[in-house]
């Protein structure tokens, strides 16, 4: 019985060994394993402030560009503000200048019968061979059959002629589509005499018109420019706005 007894108390002292060291071993363990985790938890969290100052960073890129793109937008928007103002300019200036051009051509018109009463006296200056008063009725540097001349040089070229005149029209050429001021009826409604449109600039008018001409005795055409009977020509005039007064700018050989 008393070994009984003593075996007993020695297995039990054994299990209460064994009991300790396994319990001993396994605190061991779960320290660490406390370690590790906190190592794991101290390279997660490293990994979170990481990400987390990744992100930050990301969001103030997306920040600055939003507003880098509202700012863009808010130039685009102004640009096409811009844009419209200035189209609705151009637009204005192009009725304007279509305005002015309308007006223009309108008194280019209006001034038919005052040019072609002009060309009469210049015609009839110089069928009387007064050769000054001709000159008067032209303007400085003005060319006749593309040259300049002097006073005394325009003269000699003049003499050439000996009659000048403006073709008049035929009945049947005559379509009475003229018009009248103060009821009568323009110089320029009887003469191949027509105001040219959308030639020169607001101070010059150009017309087309038939001169017929009687040379000087032996006068040679290619000599002085002018030839034997019709001449059909195109005569530029000048307005001085100072003056208001038109003079003779060029004269030339009309094409056929």
């Amino acid at each position: 019985m008393k070994k009984f007894v003593v075996v007993m108390i020695a297995i039990l002292v054994l299990f209460v060994f064994l009991m300790l060291n396994y319990l001993l071993w396994e605190k061991e363990n779960l320290v660490k394993q406390s370690e590790s985790d906190r190592v794991e938890q101290d390279w997660l969290r490293g990994q979170n402030r990481t990400l987390q100052a990744t992100v930050n960073e990301q969001e103030q890129a997306i920040k600055a560009l939003e507003a880098e793109k509202n700012q863009l937008q808010s130039r685009i928007n102004s640009l096409e503000e811009e844009l419209r103002r200035i189209n609705t300019q151009v637009e204005s200036y192009r009725k304007d200048i279509s305005n002015k051009g309308q007006a223009i051509n309108s008194y280019k018109m209006l001034t038919e019968s005052m040019l072609c009463q002009l060309t009469l006296e210049w015609f009839e200056s110089i069928s009387n061979r007064d050769y000054d008063a001709a000159w008067e009725l032209m303007a400085p540097g003005h060319t006749v059959f593309g040259r300049q001349y002097s006073q005394e040089e325009f003269a000699r070229f003049m003499e050439a002629v000996h009659k000048i005149s403006l073709a008049e029209k035929t009945d049947e050429e005559d379509d009475g589509s003229g018009t009248e001021n103060d009821g009568k009826q323009d110089t320029a409604d009887g003469f191949h005499f027509e105001i040219l449109r959308g030639f020169g600039n607001e101070y010059e008018v150009m017309a087309e018109l038939q001169a017929e001409v009687t040379l000087d005795g032996e006068a040679d055409g290619e000599d002085s420019g002018w030839v034997q009977g019709a001449n059909k020509l195109r005569m530029t005039f000048l307005l001085n706005p100072d003056e208001q007064k038109w003079v003779i700018k060029a004269i030339a050989k009309a094409s056929s």
